[in-house]
């Protein structure tokens, strides 16, 4: 799997505030996400188990848990509202292992035409949410799935970035798809937590 420095900017988003501020958290004292070991992107670990390795670098970021003020430790749960982080058109809807992932295409594209993906994973998406569907910076795509294994993986989201190549078709995306480095460049999603001031 392809991950090195790109010379790729992502353009601002304020997706990490509208998570926070449609879900209540800074009334809860939010002061910072935290991530356990396994939990970020490239991570070898897995973190929902018992130890051991995961089968691929994470593609991702997961995003569960958050540091309050007073110093307590609060989870995400399901039910949590889900923004998209730009404009874009859904390519995809797919089921995975905790709900459903909802993939993105967005306008942004680097030097060599690869077109910016996002990736919302583990969702229970919106009513009406289909490939074709339009979205605007910031539309809610879904809320986090309450997955049936709950007490094996506790409910959260999954944050992937990827640059597509030009002829990488809706039909052809999914997990695997994404662990093609001949076709796929995966970017760190960490960013879009940090969002835009002033949002």
């Amino acid at each position: 799997m392809e991950r090195r420095a790109v010379l790729f900017s992502l353009e601002p988003s304020a997706f990490g505030e509208r998570l926070i501020r449609w879900n209540g958290l800074d009334a809860a004292g939010f002061a910072a996400w935290e991530f356990l070991p396994g939990m970020r992107f490239g991570d070898r670990e897995a973190w929902w188990r018992d130890g051991g390795d995961r089968d691929f670098p994470h593609e991702g970021l997961d995003v569960g848990w958050y540091r309050t003020a007073g110093g307590g430790r609060l989870a995400l749960g399901a039910g949590v509202r889900v923004p998209a982080p730009w404009p874009g058109e859904v390519v995809a809807v797919i089921p995975d292992f905790l709900g459903t992932s909802v993939f993105v295409a967005h306008a942004q594209r680097d030097g060599s035409g690869r077109r910016l993906h996002s990736v919302c994973g583990h969702l229970s998406p919106r009513s009406g949410l289909a490939p074709g569907s339009a979205v605007g910076e910031g539309d809610e795509i879904g809320t986090i799935a309450a997955p049936a294994g709950a007490d094996r993986v506790p409910p959260h989201l999954h944050l992937t970035l990827a640059l597509l190549a030009r002829d990488t078709a809706g039909a052809t995306l999914g997990w695997p798809a994404l662990r093609d480095p001949s076709r796929v460049l995966l970017l760190d999603p960490q960013p879009l937590l940090a969002g835009r001031p002033g949002s």
